[in-house]
């Protein structure tokens, strides 16, 4: 559905007939459209600022484009900055859609509303997940290739940038970008299952290359994205997910850099 959405107030302060008549029933009102849109910006997105990163470090450090390649993989200090360079865009992208195109409160866009549950409850959730989720890596066993996410927190000197970014930044922008703005759009046209299923195979791929493209590791975080996809369909709150992925990540934070050497 493309149709615009303009709130009409008349003199008197109430909203005319013909706006009410084009109000949703439910969701948003972007669709297809918007998404390819986004995942255009985003992939332009992740193309200028990897080429951004690889010029720099050349120019300046006298690396190579393979060796740049490596920091953004396994160098906190160049791999955090970056990717919250490459998420400006699409953050925009999608403020633009909700609060211009379709005058809607950029909460409403991403699903930002105060979920009906504690807080508390939401980060049990998420802790469970996590602790599911090492109990998963410990059934999966070692696999033959190196994960780069592994060696991201074998780099102390930037622990602090991850332990930031992934705990308080990433579960917020992931949330707001899978729960809110995609998934509504999703659930409208083909139900919550769907919806749930593609949200999550999206997010899990996102981390495709900090994991070397690990089927095993990607099919864990498949099932932690459907898990965050069921907080949001029960609490109508993409904010909701993103506190229980934060306590989902800060556990697994806390793991990992427990068990490093160091």
């Amino acid at each position: 559905m493309s149709e615009k959405t303009h709130f009409q107030v008349d003199s008197a302060g109430k909203e005319s007939k013909a706006s009410l008549d084009r109000r949703p029933a439910r969701g948003a009102l972007w669709g297809y459209r918007e998404i390819f849109l986004l995942v255009a910006v985003a992939i332009m997105s992740q193309i200028l600022v990897t080429a951004g990163v690889l010029a720099v470090s050349e120019r300046f450090a006298g690396l190579e484009a393979k060796d740049a390649a490596e920091l953004l993989l396994r160098e906190p200090r160049v791999a955090v900055p970056a990717q919250v360079a490459i998420w400006i865009a699409p953050l925009a992208f999608i403020a633009f859609v909700v609060t211009v195109q379709y005058r809607m409160p950029l909460r409403a866009g991403f699903a930002w509303n105060r979920p009906p549950r504690p807080t508390a409850s939401y980060l049990r959730m998420g802790a469970l997940l996590a602790f599911g989720s090492m109990l998963a890596s410990v059934a999966i066993g070692e696999l033959d290739q190196p994960s780069p996410m592994l060696e991201l927190f074998a780099n102390r000197d930037g622990l602090w940038l991850l332990g930031i970014y992934g705990i308080l930044v990433a579960p917020c922008v992931e949330e707001m970008v899978f729960r809110g703005f995609l998934f509504d759009p999703l659930e409208r046209y083909h139900g919550p299952l769907v919806a749930l299923l593609v949200t999550s195979a999206v997010f899990s791929l996102l981390h495709g290359a900090q994991y070397s493209w690990q089927w095993e590791r990607l099919a864990v975080l498949m099932a932690v994205g459907c898990a965050f996809g069921v907080v949001r369909i029960r609490s109508g709150s993409a904010k909701a997910s993103a506190i229980a992925h934060a306590a989902y990540n800060g556990l697994l934070f806390l793991a990992l850099v427990s068990v490093m050497p160091g």
